[in-house]
């Protein structure tokens, strides 16, 4: 599982949080790849790009995600969770938290699919 890429993405409604504001996320694409890098895009009225790494759980559906970077500069820092289908194909749950490194300001998506 080391060596394989991973792509997985669904609709589904969820919410993003960039400190005070609010946005609706409608679409969400993890793509796992090896030496345990993550790329997660968060689509809604903003399109968020987050980079993160990922470590595997006892469940084979399950990823935790350690966030290490982000679109912006300076990126974010945080954790999170990515809970697949079981073919694999599809993002069932997501949630991260983390604090940009520059503004300070938290930032929580939480996403469920259709």
């Amino acid at each position: 599982q080391d060596g394989d890429e991973r792509l997985a993405h669904s609709n589904g409604q969820g919410v993003l949080r960039v400190g005070d504001e609010k946005f609706k996320i409608n679409t969400v694409i993890v793509k796992l790849m090896a030496e345990r890098k993550a790329e997660i895009t968060l689509v809604s009225d903003i399109t968020v790009f987050v980079a993160a790494t990922w470590s595997s759980t006892q469940s084979p559906q399950e990823f935790e995600l350690e966030i290490t970077g982000g679109a912006s500069p300076g990126g974010l820092e945080g954790r999170g969770k990515a809970v697949l289908s079981s073919d694999g194909k599809g993002v069932q749950r997501l949630y991260l938290k983390g604090v940009s490194r520059t503004t300070k300001r938290t930032v929580e998506a939480n996403f469920e699919a259709k």
